[in-house]
């Protein structure tokens, strides 16, 4: 038993005296590299090796052209323009923008029933016109794919005013082709007509007035 405690108690000793040696080492290593670094000092990155690759340049333009290319559409599609030719007394141009809020069934591709239309044009000889209207809209026909596009006509009245004496109410009547709400599309959402319209009015009694447009018009359409 003495001869095997005595045996174990050498073996140690000699795995230590191969272990220590090592430790050693080990310490004075990473005693001599905190001697290296100071971490006191700021920490220079250096950047002039760095290299600009082609996807990150094509990523740069795609953004600085790309976002206000889609700003752009998103406007056009919220307020297309329309052109229009007002008489009175003498023919004036102008050009405009109408956006509407209509009410249509509960499918998801949906055509308005009724809108309230809110309008802008400037005109010459008139400059600027502000317009709200209500429409009842009637689809006579719808066609493509689930059909999401249809053709049909709209009668309404309508009120608009450039606050300096050109007051005007009356009737409307227009046929368009248009296409349905909800479809996943910049240019195509939300709903839009192509129309041509005919208003008839009078500056409260005193003078009629007519005007003749042809453009586009957006509608927001709600579910009934």
């Amino acid at each position: 038993m003495r001869k095997l405690v005595f045996l174990i108690f050498i073996c140690f000793e000699i795995l230590f005296a191969q272990i220590a040696p090592n430790n050693s080492v080990l310490i004075d290593s990473v005693e001599s590299a905190r001697e290296d670094v100071d971490i006191s000092k700021p920490v220079e990155i250096d950047t002039l090796n760095d290299s600009i690759t082609a996807g990150e340049i094509v990523f740069a333009v795609a953004t600085v052209i790309g976002l206000p290319v889609t700003t752009g559409l998103v406007l056009l599609s919220l307020l297309p323009p329309h052109y229009a030719l007002l008489k009175t007394d003498d023919y004036h141009h102008g050009i405009g923008f109408e956006m509407a809020l209509g009410f249509g069934d509960s499918t998801r591709f949906r055509f308005s029933k009724y809108r309230i239309i809110f309008g802008y044009a400037y005109f010459d000889g008139f400059k600027n016109r502000i317009l709200l209207a209500l429409d009842r809209d009637f689809v006579v026909k719808r066609f493509g794919r689930k059909e999401i596009f249809g053709f049909g006509f709209s009668i309404g009245v309508f009120g608009c005013t450039n606050f300096d004496g050109f007051n005007i109410a009356g009737f409307e009547f227009s046929i368009w082709l248009g296409n349905a709400m909800n479809i996943p599309y910049i240019l195509l959402f939300p709903q839009h007509h192509l129309f041509v319209r005919i208003r008839a009015g009078s500056n409260f009694g005193a003078k009629m007035i007519n005007e003749v447009s042809i453009g586009l018009s957006s509608s927001i359409t709600l579910k009934r």
